[in-house]
């Protein structure tokens, strides 16, 4: 059916209702120690959303065809129970946005993966795994308040893997790069080179100390503070059931006044977009601003919970998803301090990145695994540390922020919440949190 059909029906109808089609191209190829392998091919498909007597009901397909019988599966879906789901008010948009990027051919894509490899294996580096995914999108969402929103979305994501083995040392290294504008600027061979200098350089590394100290966290570890202790807990639908350290706590000092974080949709990095899957306009929600609670991330199901509005936050993986809240850029914000005084301790680690990790948001705790890390003494990095892990609890990590670097960069990822996936990125300066557990 097409758009016009499904809003004219939409709009005949008693209770709310939302449609997604999404149609495009997707592709993924990937060598594991040189042997490649790949998949490529057509993505289509609805997911349709009814709201009645504040219970849900949700129905997907791969055929936009099916719209008549989802629309009538969604809607016995929401009958079968009452709840007190409510949708915050918004203003129907008409728009189109985006547009999309031109990517290599199959054939292309691996000369360039088989190009990248040889820089991802040595003599000590066996083993190596690289991947590179893409997507070509166009998203239509109609709903029955009268929304019509057209965004055409592309990325492009490269990942490296580096083993190295000396001995009975045996050390990994990492490295990532994604674009929404295509492959042309991307370089594969700079990733898997950096990923194997990381596996050989830890080859030689230390184990670390242990004990709480000063942590000086680099663009890509404080990003990813940012985003799994700050951003998850920021989370509206996880303030609504209470479940996150920051609930009720809105207005209160929780740290230092160095500390500010935003999750900006409309930044331009991997997880912008213009609308969110509501329909809702994306716009920069601060979270902490100089140490005080500022705001939540809302889907317009949390924001009337919480008598609030949305602020484009709800994103689903596809079209077989119902939107859930999520994050897009979270962002901590540079400050003033020269990298002489970020590193000014007596004795710290230097954490570089990060290789994996947990965050409790209930209780506020977080562990995570440096890809690299270094011992400072004196303000001057020394020996190479291994297996690094940093651990503490968001509340007292965010009051302990005592330097804020001026300079700044990001990092690409995908976020998974209730099993779906999304493209985001992360960042902010060079920062320094003192009491961090090191282990």
């Amino acid at each position: 059916m097409d758009p016009d059909s499904i809003l004219s029906t939409l709009s005949k109808l008693g209770f709310y209702a939302d449609v997604r089609t999404i149609s495009g191209t997707s592709s993924s190829v990937s060598s594991e120690d040189g042997r490649i392998t790949g998949t490529q091919g057509g993505v289509s498909g609805i997911g349709v959303r009814a709201l009645i007597g504040g219970s849900f009901g949700y129905a997907w397909s791969t055929r936009i065809s099916d719209f008549p019988d989802l629309l009538k599966r969604a809607e016995r879906l929401a009958r079968l129970s009452k709840g007190d789901a409510s949708l915050v008010e918004l203003k129907p948009v008409q728009a189109e946005t985006g547009s999309l990027a031109q990517f290599p051919d199959a054939g292309e894509k691996v000369a360039m993966l088989k190009e990248a490899g040889k820089f991802a294996l040595s003599e000590k580096c066996r083993n190596a795994t690289l991947s590179l995914r893409d997507s070509n999108l166009e998203k239509t969402f109609l709903s029955s308040e009268g929304a019509r929103i057209v965004q055409k979305e592309s990325y492009a994501y490269f990942a490296a893997t580096s083993i190295a083995k000396e001995g009975t040392q045996i050390q990994r290294g990492i490295d990532r790069l994604a674009s929404r504008k295509g492959c042309v600027k991307m370089d594969f061979s700079k990733i898997a080179q950096n990923a194997r200098e990381s596996a050989e350089r830890l080859l030689k590394s230390e184990p670390p100390p242990k004990g709480r100290m000063p942590v000086i966290m680099n663009p890509e570890m404080a990003g990813v503070f940012s985003h799994e202790a700050v951003g998850h807990a920021s989370e509206g639908d996880s303030i609504v059931e209470r479940e996150s350290v920051f609930a009720g706590k809105l207005g209160q000092k929780l740290g230092s006044e160095l500390v500010s974080i935003t999750d900006d949709p409309t930044f331009s990095d991997f997880g912008q977009y213009f609308y969110d899957d509501e329909g809702a306009k994306a716009e920069p929600a601060p979270i902490i601003e100089k140490g005080v609670l500022k705001g939540y991330l809302h889907s317009r199901q949390s924001a009337s919970a919480l008598n609030s509005k949305t602020n484009g936050h709800a994103r689903s993986e596809g079209y077989d998803y119902a939107p859930i809240v999520r994050m897009s850029n979270t962002l901590f914000s540079k400050g003033n301090s020269p990298e002489s005084e970020v590193f000014g301790v007596k004795e710290g680690i230097y954490a570089i990145g990060m290789k994996g990790g947990s965050v409790d948001i209930f209780s506020g705790d977080f562990m995570f695994a440096a890809k690299e890390a270094y011992m400072v003494r004196n303000g001057s990095k020394e020996k190479l540390l291994r297996d690094v892990t940093i651990s503490g609890n968001i509340m007292d990590a965010l009051a302990n922020v005592e330097s804020v670097g001026k300079d700044w960069g990001t990092s690409p990822g995908f976020c998974g919440k209730f099993g779906q996936s999304a493209p985001v990125s992360d960042g902010g300066p060079h920062i320094r949190v003192s009491g961090i557990k090191v282990g």
